[in-house]
């Protein structure tokens, strides 16, 4: 199968796309942790979390999605299918929200020990995890723009990092995550892009096309199909972005983005606390349902009323993926 990019085609030829390199035999080894983190900008752990727990979390995820009508219930809930989305316009996606990101196995995952016992070793101290967790739901047809996490997260310590978790299979076609080897020694980064706040200066996705972006930016992109307990760490500079969900199945992705910094360091106030601020306003995070380019944050906050009901205008919320009852006759 093809892979795309925000609809654009990745190159996939040797010396343009990879598999990411395993970190494990590192594990317990601080400076050979620093290092690797410094000189290739991420650090891919396969197995490193127990797979019954985050399988714990993704069952708990899906039965809180399906209530929505996002998996469809036709069919086995771990598939997760994707579902008509009926009843998302009329949620308290607020609560929603909350209820995910809070649950008690979503947070046994990011809060693991060996997760923390890692950032421990590569920080040199004790840790905090960001108090907002980002959960993320993908349905078949959806991707994510290309960017930096550094100007979405740079009004604390620069010492931040974040993992990337698949709460269950998420091969290549799926919706995997895909980092641009070398992107964190940009100097075209770093000279502007990097230097920016996401909320006082508007930003939007990077850019859409893979193939621009490696040329720009980096050298090789760098993904895999993973399994529940991998773990894909990377500091604030490597640029980064989503493969399209070409789910032959119509199976919805599910992933988790956490953040971790030393305790004693200042935090980025927007997600740390008991009022999280996120990007201000009255909006709730509730990933996908249309393509904004990210302006105004809105591939990923969604506009909500007092009742915590959607207002952003433009969303598919009420018909299925294209194809999906075909995949399943």
């Amino acid at each position: 199968m093809e892979l795309t990019a925000n609809g654009r085609r990745v190159d996939t030829a040797p010396g343009r796309f990879a598999p990411l390199e395993p970190a494990s035999d590192l594990l317990g080894d601080p400076a050979g942790l620093r290092e690797a983190m410094a000189d290739r900008g991420y650090l891919f752990f396969p197995r490193l979390l127990d797979a019954d727990t985050v399988l714990a979390a993704r069952r708990e995820i899906l039965t809180k999605y399906a209530v929505l009508g996002e998996i469809d219930d036709r069919f086995p809930l771990d598939d997760a299918v994707a579902g008509d989305r009926t009843g998302v316009a009329t949620a308290n996606l607020r609560a929603f929200s909350e209820s995910v990101r809070n649950g008690y196995w979503y947070r046994a995952v990011t809060d693991h020990e060996q997760l923390l016992g890692f950032y421990r070793d590569l920080l040199g101290g004790e840790v905090h995890c960001y108090d907002f967790r980002w959960p993320r739901f993908v349905r078949p047809g959806e991707g994510c723009g290309f960017h930096c996490d550094g100007p979405y997260m740079n009004r604390g310590t620069d010492r931040v990092f974040t993992s990337w978790i698949p709460l269950g299979r998420v091969r290549l076609e799926e919706g995997a995550l895909m980092v641009l080897e070398g992107s964190h020694r940009s100097e075209e980064l770093h000279a502007g892009y990097l230097r920016a706040d996401a909320d006082v200066d508007g930003l939007v996705w990077l850019d859409d096309d893979p193939v621009v972006v490696q040329q720009r930016y980096g050298r090789r992109w760098l993904s895999n199909d993973f399994a529940p307990g991998d773990v894909l760490c990377f500091g604030m500079h490597t640029l980064h972005g989503a493969l399209d969900n070409h789910s032959p199945t119509g199976r919805c992705r599910l992933s988790s983005d956490s953040r971790y910094q030393r305790a004693d360091e200042p935090v980025d106030h927007r997600w740390n606390g008991t009022e999280i601020e996120g990007h201000g306003d009255r909006r709730v995070f509730y990933p996908g349902l249309g393509q904004w380019n990210n302006e105004d944050f809105q591939d990923e906050w969604k506009r909500i009323d007092e009742h915590g009901r959607l207002l952003t205008t433009g969303l598919a919320t009420g018909t299925a993926p294209r194809g999906r009852q075909e995949a399943h006759r």
